[in-house]
């Protein structure tokens, strides 16, 4: 899987290609990949705490640092840090094409790594850790929801995302089938108004007929 790929591609007992791509450079694809792709777990195992990579980022400090900050949940710094490489990125011929697909994976995994541990988030504090508008922030968090990423709801009005858990959906999905079913209890009274109306005027009808040739027939006699 793509893990594994990941973690032959930097580890040091296979780089046959070192003189194609220096260390340091294999230090920073490496972990930007495993940023893009990993979970928080994976994240410290396979690269944090993966004592055969260690010696790898302390040959990209900038690289190191970042890791440390996305791992760590430091945002701000991890995205200023991201900036800060990004220009000589773009330049290396062999992964400027990947820069933009993967910066963009990683802040997706960031944003939903920000938001999992939480019921609910204030959009204005979120997006000060993002460097970006409440607004822009609103539109990222809606195509990951979207996209169901992150399992939430947003509150435009007040600008808080609210976290859908399995507890919350079961209720909802109740409230739903419930109003459901009063309405269409409601329906059916109605309908058997009306019907017992209809009934109770036609009734009505013959019996005022009845009377009246009753009444027509006692002159007659």
């Amino acid at each position: 899987g793509g893990g594994t790929g990941m973690g032959k591609f930097i580890h040091p007992d296979e780089l046959s290609f070192n003189y194609v791509l220096a260390p340091q450079d294999v230090a920073t694809f490496g972990a930007l990949c495993a940023l893009a792709t990993f979970d928080r777990s994976e994240l410290g195992s396979r690269v944090v705490e993966e004592p055969a990579l260690k010696s790898f980022l302390d040959l990209a400090p900038d690289t190191r640092e970042l890791v440390a900050d996305f791992y760590n949940s430091r945002y701000s710094s991890c995205l200023a840090l991201l900036a800060k490489i990004k220009p000589d990125l773009q330049l290396d011929p062999f992964f400027s094409k990947h820069v933009e697909p993967i910066y963009g994976m990683i802040r997706s995994r960031a944003l939903v790594q920000y938001f999992t541990p939480y019921s609910s988030v204030n959009m204005a504090l979120m997006a000060e850790a993002f460097s970006t508008t409440v607004d822009d922030l609103q539109k990222e968090l809606a195509q990951l929801i979207l996209s169901k990423e992150i399992k939430g709801r947003i509150d435009s009005h007040k600008k808080i995302v609210y976290a859908c858990t399995a507890d919350s959906e079961a209720a909802t999905f109740d409230r739903a089938l419930k109003s459901g079913l009063e309405y269409e209890r409601q329906t059916v009274a109605l309908l058997l108004r009306m019907e017992l109306q209809r009934h109770d005027f036609a009734s009505g009808r013959r019996a005022w007929s009845r009377a009246r040739r009753a009444a027509a027939t006692t002159r007659t006699e």
